[in-house]
């Protein structure tokens, strides 16, 4: 065997165990219970850096999921992202902040306009129900950002994709796919299995079917882990379980309900309805759920009070513009 083959052996063995090595980014991801809504944060963790995925309501929850990334991890914290405009999802971002700083924050452009657009009235409302004290009174607003992927430093064999703008409980938002080891972080596309979907943004038909489009392309990515937006437990994130949950709580909506068209059953009705087909859900420690159904009922519901939306989502009505994507 001549020397230059035998070290190119050796120079093959010491890239394949580099490789076996090498470590993928990894997912970490924090339930904000009670007061945070139910609301997952999720931090992105790679060799040199890490970023997190949506941020509290409220300045308390923020201060409870700054000192949680502390103890999970000592890489520096360098980016944030919002999914989308629901205020559960970036109210008190600033107060996480205060924690890291240098941090750059970011939404896709269209989320971003939408939180600049109506911050400071949710900043009002949220202060009525949590008190002022505890929620940020000047909102940080994100930056656009509208590249198809990120990486972290070190981790450039490991970009983070970013799916958008989709369809979930809301227009516009951003899922986040990791294929390098299997994980979407859904945000509100999908929810967890012991909850209540938040239904109030589907005032057409179109949004429905696009919630249900951007479901059915998750199934396509065939993920090993789904992060969903909302959950009780973070005690298990597979790729099914909450993801048919979503599917056919959503399904039920569309043919049970929604196809009836609007007004036809009362709010009581529409309760009792999803109680029935989703049972056990209430019985839950988390006081958010029964809000959440209440909300939907009387928002669809004949002669029920309505939900104030800052979005002109009774315009949507054509579900091939909202899934402009799938050609």
């Amino acid at each position: 065997m001549s020397l230059n083959i035998f070290v190119h052996m050796l120079l093959s063995i010491s890239a394949l165990a580099v490789s076996i090595v090498a470590k993928p980014v990894r997912v970490e991801s924090y339930v904000n219970t009670d007061e945070g809504l139910d609301m997952v944060s999720s931090v992105v963790i790679g060799s040199e850096a890490a970023m997190i995925i949506d941020l509290p309501i409220t300045i308390g929850k923020a201060k409870e999921l700054a000192t949680w990334i502390k103890a999970i991890t000592d890489r520096p914290l360098v980016a944030a992202f919002t999914s989308h405009n629901h205020p559960d999802h970036y109210l008190s971002g600033a107060s996480l902040f205060d924690e890291f700083p240098g941090i750059q924050y970011y939404a896709n452009s269209r989320a971003a306009k939408e939180i600049q657009g109506e911050a400071a009235m949710k900043v009002e409302y949220w202060s009525g129900i949590y008190g002022a004290d505890n929620v940020v009174q000047n909102t940080t607003m994100p930056m656009a950002y509208d590249f198809g992927f990120f990486a972290l430093p070190g981790d450039e064999d490991s970009p983070v994709y970013l799916l958008n703008p989709l369809t979930g409980d809301t227009i516009d938002e951003t899922l986040f796919w990791i294929p390098a080891i299997g994980t979407l972080i859904a945000a509100d596309s999908v929810w967890g299995r012991d909850l209540h979907l938040w239904m109030a943004d589907l005032l057409t038909r179109a949004l429905t079917e696009s919630w249900l489009a951007t479901v059915e392309f998750i199934s396509d990515l065939k993920p090993l882990t789904i992060v969903p937006g909302h959950t009780v437990s973070n005690a298990s994130f597979d790729g099914s379980q909450d993801f048919n949950h979503t599917y056919a709580y959503l399904k039920f909506w569309q043919e049970q309900i929604e196809s009836r068209g609007p007004d036809y059953f009362t709010p009581t009705e529409i309760f009792d309805k999803l109680s029935f087909e989703f049972p056990g859900l209430l019985t839950s420690n988390s006081r958010t759920i029964l809000n959440r159904l209440n909300i939907t009922a009387e928002n669809f519901g004949r002669g029920g009070k309505r939900q104030v939306h800052y979005q002109p989502l009774a315009t949507f009505n054509d579900s091939t513009v909202l899934e402009g994507w799938l050609w």
